[in-house]
């Protein structure tokens, strides 16, 4: 599960998409979802981040932190302290929205969920984002 196998991995991904970073990108995915040791080694560099992430995320939801956590071991719903609703893309619109990054396609994404569009302020939203990261690169 070397850096090796990991490499041979990518490039081959590269290959397949034709030198396109973002195609090779879908390709490698694809790859990893069957190959566990693929999946290993791409998350194991990240694996403390991730887990950080996730510890993070629980901690934020409960209004005591760890101290909720310790005495319950029920679900802990989300709480920010504001009254209006939470809006979410659904996977389907999300993984459109990822395949768009950087590769300048703008199609309209809709909410499979529900059936429908995107409201405006939610588009506007992930395009500033969208932005900001290109922005970094």
């Amino acid at each position: 599960m070397g850096d090796t196998y990991v490499t041979l991995k990518v490039r081959e991904a590269l290959r397949s998409a034709g030198g396109s970073r973002g195609q090779a990108q879908r390709i490698l995915i694809a790859m990893a979802l069957e190959d566990e040791q693929l999946l290993r080694g791409l998350a194991q560099p990240f694996l403390k981040a991730i887990a950080g992430s996730a510890v993070e995320r629980v901690a934020r939801a409960t209004k005591d932190g760890d101290a909720v956590i310790a005495r319950s071991s029920a679900p802990v719903a989300a709480s920010r302290g504001s009254a209006r609703p939470q809006r979410r893309l659904s996977p389907t619109a999300l993984d459109a929205l990822v395949a768009q990054i950087g590769q300048g396609e703008r199609a309209p994404l809709a909410n499979a969920a529900s059936g429908a569009e995107v409201s405006p302020d939610q588009a506007s939203a992930m395009k500033t984002l969208a932005a900001a990261f290109r922005s970094r690169k």
